[in-house]
């Protein structure tokens, strides 16, 4: 009986055990398919957060090469626009000083040449009121040999310097005012500044 009694019990201790064995078996295994699941979903995660990191750096290095683009073009525009406005401001001193009186009689003359056909007409001329009584003189003495009437010279308040002339009696003017000159000179030295910029 003790002995049906032991073997009784070895049974049961041997079948717990391995109900414990079986348990434990299956609490690893599962600990390993968490365990591997979380690995899984953790190596997923840390792809897409470096995907999305290098489309972030993607997008930023291409936000600052536009940056950086935009920053040169602003650079050569105000660099442009302040070289134009320097060489507007020489062009415009440079003019006022070369369109003087004496000049301006000596290119009267020159092309007073081209209209000597019809001495009769009055030669007329308006400059700034600076320069009108020097101009007066001045082209008395140039044109008494070429012109028979005398030349006409009216202070324009609107003209800073140079002149405008007429060989017509003041039916047609040709504009060689400061004004005029630098526009024209201007816009030659603005064409030759665009072409330096766009080879840039």
């Amino acid at each position: 009986m003790a002995e049906e009694l032991q073997s009784l019990l070895d049974k049961i201790n041997q079948e717990g055990i391995m109900k414990a064995e079986a348990q434990k078996a299956g609490i690893l295994a599962a600990a390993a398919a968490e365990a591997e699941a979380i690995t899984a979903d953790a190596k997923k995660e840390a792809e897409k957060i470096i995907a999305e990191a290098k489309k972030e750096a993607e997008a930023v290095a291409q936000r600052t090469a536009a940056a950086l683009e935009q920053s040169r073009r602003d650079i050569l525009l105000q660099l442009r626009e302040e070289l134009a406005a320097r060489l507007g401001e020489a062009i415009q001193d440079a003019g006022a000083a070369a369109l003087s009186p004496e000049y301006m009689a000596a290119l009267i003359r020159e092309l007073a040449l081209a209209f000597s056909a019809a001495p009769e007409s009055p030669v007329c001329v308006r400059c700034a009121v600076k320069d009108a009584d020097k101009l007066d003189a001045a082209l008395r003495s140039a044109l008494a040999a070429s012109f028979t009437a005398e030349p006409k010279v009216f202070p324009g308040r609107e003209i800073t310097g140079g002149m405008e002339v007429s060989f017509d009696g003041g039916k047609c003017f040709y504009d060689f005012t400061l004004d005029a000159v630098s526009d024209l000179l201007n816009e030659y030295a603005g064409d030759k500044l665009g072409t330096i910029f766009k080879a840039k």
